[in-house]
């Protein structure tokens, strides 16, 4: 089933956004349809005519819902479209393909929320442009779609915690100014399998009851929604311990973890290079000790010449380790120290 934002005979049927969660899965399925053919569709009848059949990760709709805070849906949607309905009949194409175009690129991204919005919008413009009067036509179309435009420039939907990850509760008064529109807080429940193990809603003439049921759904659930450390990318899960959104951003965590671990390894080999100096220090005094007649004097010498080269190695580490100088400097310095001992074990 497809639709076109060009001038035709409107759609009368009801185009509903059915949206069924499947909280063993952390899936989400939306189509956007005729009423009857969704309910074919969702009793397993493949060539059933739908506009839209999307499944994605649980939270998604929440996560990645429309926002619009320049106001272009009105501006580039809505306005030309009034202006049409109170222009003559040579400025309505223009008008409409301003809107047209603006309106098919919002539904061609493939997200059901834009799509229905896109599609909602236009059919509702053909229906009003159909009474005689035009005036009153204008009035009725622009006060339904001015209040179903208005949820996406607000405040986004999802609000969570982001210390315990849960979602808030959808407030609508604070969408909507004055008295609720009783078209707005009602919502169809369905079960299609007749087994009631599938749960479906779909929402009459705005988004609200339908984001508010998803967000009462996911809080009696116990789920909750993290922001992914890797992409930034908001997420549900099942716990507060994850912190990587998918297969994708583990892979990508694994391998800076690796990189990570390499370069400590790197800045750190200048550590074990101090260890190594100093047991080799250590293995030329226990020689000079283990000496017959080495001389006494050359050996307290040696002693006090390690106690030295310790003292000021552990200084140069500092150093390095504050990137006040760098490894590379303190393992040049580290060579050059080995003769000190080498020439009083020789008595140089």
């Amino acid at each position: 089933m497809k639709f076109e934002f060009v001038r035709h005979e409107p759609l009368y049927d009801r185009i509903l956004l059915v949206l069924t969660l499947d909280r063993q899965k952390m899936k989400e399925r939306i189509l956007i349809g005729e009423e009857l053919q969704i309910q074919f569709r969702l009793q397993g009848y493949e060539d059933a005519e739908v506009l839209c059949d999307v499944t994605r990760p649980l939270g998604t709709m929440l996560s990645a819902f429309e926002h619009d805070p320049d106001g272009e849906w009105n501006h580039f949607g809505l306005s030309p479209l009034r202006e049409a309905l109170h222009s003559n009949r040579w400025k309505q194409p223009g008008l409409e393909q301003t809107s047209g175009d603006f309106l098919a690129k919002k539904y061609l991204t493939g997200d059901p929320v834009r799509m229905y919005a896109a599609l909602h919008i236009w059919n509702e413009y053909l229906k009003a442009r159909e009474p005689r009067d035009r005036e009153a036509a204008c009035e009725r179309f622009i006060g339904k779609m001015n209040g179903f435009t208005a949820l996406f420039m607000g405040t986004p939907p999802l609000d969570f915690d982001e210390n315990t990850g849960k979602p808030k509760r959808l407030n609508i008064t604070t969408h909507i100014y004055g008295s609720v529109p009783q078209e707005d807080i009602r919502l169809d429940l369905w079960y299609p399998d007749s087994k009631r193990k599938m749960e479906c809603v779909a929402a009459y003439s705005s988004l609200y009851p339908l984001i508010a049921y998803y967000l009462n759904r996911l809080n009696d659930w116990g789920l909750y929604f993290r922001k992914c450390k890797i992409c930034g990318k908001v997420f549900l899960a099942k716990s507060q311990r994850y912190e990587l959104c998918s297969d994708k951003c583990r892979k990508k965590q694994s391998l800076q973890n690796k990189r990570e671990f390499d370069e400590r390894a790197r800045e750190n080999d200048y550590d074990h290079q101090y260890k190594n100096e100093c047991q080799g220090w250590r293995n030329v005094i226990n020689k000079a000790k283990r000496t017959p007649g080495f001389p006494a004097d050359r050996l307290a010498a040696m002693q006090e010449a390690f106690e030295a080269f310790k003292k000021e190695a552990l200084r140069q580490k500092t150093l390095v380790k504050n990137k006040q100088s760098s490894p590379e400097k303190f393992r040049n310095w580290i060579v050059c120290q080995k003769n000190i001992i080498l020439d009083l074990m020789e008595g140089n």
